[in-house]
């Protein structure tokens, strides 16, 4: 017990030697181990406590509120009868903060004028102790749904958080409406019958190149297909961008750059998730565990192809979220409880990504979708099909403060070696292969929980 503790004091001391500042213009409190929050960008605004009096949210605006434990918050929003309609929550509980595995959540809900609900969503954390952006959207159709949620008029929007922890800070929520035009004609079936379930497409090898994460929705950097590097210190959550085109699907994973076959990173079996969200930032699917014995940890996604008419499948709603093209979303987070009693500065992870199929015509709108947050640029597209190696100038570093070369401290207990045939992690102290390993040795701790 008393070298445990020498252990753990001994990785606190030099941590606190090399704690990451935040970056310029972050609002939001960082976790205790240096993990820098999800960062919150849109106009500030106070939900009202009854739908009377509730503030407007306006298509293609993002709004900044917080919610306390237990907290509900009503907005209105005012919609035509010929579009769809995605209202968005974010809400970001700082790094660290006590949360309960399906206990912990934020529900948000859109009601039509006379009531009904039309769409919700209720994401809760899925790990306990495990911090991360929990994202969705409720929605409103034309073609599907109840009757009275094809009228015009004012929508209200609640936002709820659940609380199954007694943590009472305040959690940021950032909330986005998007409003999809109507279709005049075009390609306005579902993917082919079956086509979601068939094999998915390998993610890419190749040589990782380095790309910085964003820290939300708003600052993620785009990605093409390809093998990608990042830095993430444990408890923070990285989110990228990725277009999407119609009939195309998006296969990608995570892994951590270890030695799978060192008993000792097999506590680190299950430190890291992944999720997708779409254009609206619905939830598109969860990673899951793909690590064989012997493998690196990694995590790993794979959605449906792309199609308008996806939105009214009754396969799921992994499946309805892949109903428009545009920049998809992975979020990648590196989980605290798990990692952190090991590693205090940021760990190097690798991300495969790969967007499969051929693009295809889309439905022909009455407006132009890019306006209004959907489909796709020229800038995408050329994203898209940008070698990985045209990335290599994007320096992963933090906001103001240099390459990431120049910030290397004595804490840096990971770095890349062999980077032509894969990367392994580098246990620069000592420390925490002894750590490790006497917890491996002594089975005190068995597998994390997954995902």
């Amino acid at each position: 017990m008393k070298d445990r503790r020498k252990v753990r004091a001994g990785l606190a001391a030099v941590a606190a030697l090399c704690t990451v500042a935040a970056a310029p213009g972050t609002s939001l409190a960082d976790g205790a181990d240096g993990a820098r929050a999800y960062e919150t960008r849109g106009t500030r605004i106070s939900g009202a406590d009854a739908d009377s009096g509730a503030p407007s949210l306006a298509a293609g605006r993002t709004y900044v509120d917080s919610l306390g434990p237990g907290e509900k918050r009503y907005y209105g929003v005012t919609l035509d009868t010929k579009s769809a309609a995605y209202v968005s929550a974010v809400a970001a509980p700082p790094p660290g903060a006590d949360v309960t595995s399906y206990r912990d959540g934020v529900k948000v809900t859109l009601e039509s004028p006379d009531g009904g609900i039309c769409g919700t969503a209720a994401p809760k954390i899925e790990t306990n102790g495990v911090a991360y952006p929990l994202a969705d959207y409720a929605s409103r159709q034309i073609e599907s749904g109840p009757a009275s949620c094809h009228e015009a008029g004012r929508y209200v929007v609640t936002v709820e958080r659940q609380n199954g922890s007694p943590d009472p800070e305040r959690w940021p929520v950032e909330l986005r409406v998007m409003v999809e035009p109507p279709v005049k004609g075009g390609a306005t079936g579902a993917a082919p019958e079956g086509s979601w379930s068939t094999p998915s497409p390998k993610p890419p090898d190749g040589t990782p190149w380095p790309r910085r994460g964003g820290r939300g929705f708003t600052d993620a950097p785009t990605l093409g297909s390809g093998v990608w590097k990042d830095e993430i210190t444990p408890g923070e959550t990285h989110f990228y961008r990725v277009p999407v085109d119609w009939g195309q699907r998006l296969t990608a994973a995570a892994e951590l750059s270890v030695d799978g076959k060192d008993q000792s990173t097999r506590l680190l079996d299950r430190a890291l998730a992944m999720h997708a969200y779409n254009p609206a930032r619905g939830l598109a699917k969860r990673g899951i565990p793909a690590a064989q014995d012997g493998d690196a940890p990694r995590t790993q996604v794979a959605t449906a192809p792309v199609a308008y008419g996806n939105r009214y499948a009754n396969t799921g709603s992994t499946v309805r979220a892949m109903s428009f093209s545009g920049g998809y979303f992975l979020a990648v987070t590196l989980n605290p409880p798990h990692v952190a009693p090991h590693l205090n500065s940021p760990v190097p992870v690798v991300l495969r990504v790969r967007v499969a199929g051929a693009a295809r015509g889309g439905p022909s709108y009455d407006k132009d979708p890019v306006e209004a947050g959907f489909g796709l640029t020229a800038a995408d597209r050329k994203a898209a099909k940008r070698h990985p190696d045209a990335a290599d100038d994007d320096r992963m570093a933090s906001p103001g403060s240099g390459t990431a070369d120049s910030k290397k401290t004595a804490l840096r207990v990971v770095g890349y070696a062999g980077i032509g045939t894969g990367t392994a992690l580098v246990l620069g102290l000592g420390v925490w292969t002894l750590a490790a390993r006497r917890r491996a040795s002594a089975q005190r701790y068995g597998p994390p929980p997954g995902w």
